[in-house]
């Protein structure tokens, strides 16, 4: 299934794995989030560039630490579980 960068009927774009990034750099060091994120990805087995899946994935892991960490990835999850029904009903209306 072919995912659309923005789903129209709601100006919503994809979460990417910058905007994470900036997230983290507002809630920590840069090096911090850096090592943080790096750490997440490894440990659920995954490198960039990511696919939507592989993202949940490291944030899923991300999610089960601790800190402010945690919140900016519960929150990357919301917008990309928002962005795939959002997308789902977008395509089926047509």
């Amino acid at each position: 299934m072919k995912t659309p960068a923005v789903v129209k009927r709601y100006n919503l774009a994809l979460p990417s794995e910058q905007d994470l990034l900036l997230s983290l750099d507002r809630l920590m060091k840069h090096d911090q989030s850096r090592q943080l994120w790096s750490a997440a990805c490894r440990a659920s087995g995954v490198s960039p560039p990511l696919t939507m899946d592989q993202f949940e994935r490291a944030l899923m892991q991300l999610k089960d630490g601790k800190g402010m960490a945690s919140i900016a990835a519960v929150s990357m999850l919301v917008r990309l579980k928002s962005y795939r029904t959002l997308s789902a009903m977008n395509d089926k209306q047509g």
